[in-house]
């Protein structure tokens, strides 16, 4: 069996192949078989991501490509993603900094004008997103507004790039 030093105590821990939840993006994400490092004394357990851009690069597209509406989360995640900070981003959406803010909180809810011009901001501030999101256009006219307001789970096998919101 492998195993790591564990990040949290140094002690040696188990590395297994299994599902894990990725909270730290601030969306809802499963990893899909996937190593953990998980550790039999302080109860830690840590994924071995060993491509984390392409990781970033997959939700990107998974959230511009799912034809529900943006939630405040999503919106928040693509803004980072294209590394602008809410100031610089509120500028090409023309609202306030303020607003935008709100929206990224779930205080305002997202028309679906602003919803469709977020995503081909976005996705025109990355020419690596504009590449793989044909889908994206494809879909735009259909975006819908009455999806559930419940947080999709996002899954994805990291290795392999596939993505499906459960």
């Amino acid at each position: 069996m492998k195993t790591e030093l564990c990040n949290k105590c140094g002690k040696d821990a188990k590395v297994l192949r299994r599902s894990y939840r990725f909270d730290e993006m601030g969306l809802p994400v499963e990893l899909q078989n996937i190593e953990v490092i998980e550790c039999p004394y302080c109860g830690n357990a840590e994924p071995i991501i060993p491509n984390v851009d392409g990781l970033m690069k997959v939700v990107a597209i998974a959230v511009l490509c799912n034809p529900c509406k943006l939630n405040g989360p999503e919106i928040k995640y693509l803004r980072k993603y294209v590394n602008k900070s809410a100031r610089d981003f509120s500028r090409y959406l023309t609202v306030t900094h303020n607003h935008l803010s709100k929206l990224e909180n779930d205080r305002y809810e997202i028309t679906p004008r602003l919803d469709k011009l977020i995503r081909l901001i976005v996705r025109n501030l990355d020419p690596e997103l504009a590449a793989a999101t044909q889908k994206l256009m494809e879909i735009i006219p259909e975006i819908e507004d009455c999806c559930s307001d419940e947080n999709q789970e996002l899954q994805i096998d990291p290795a392999t790039g596939v993505y499906q919101y459960a």
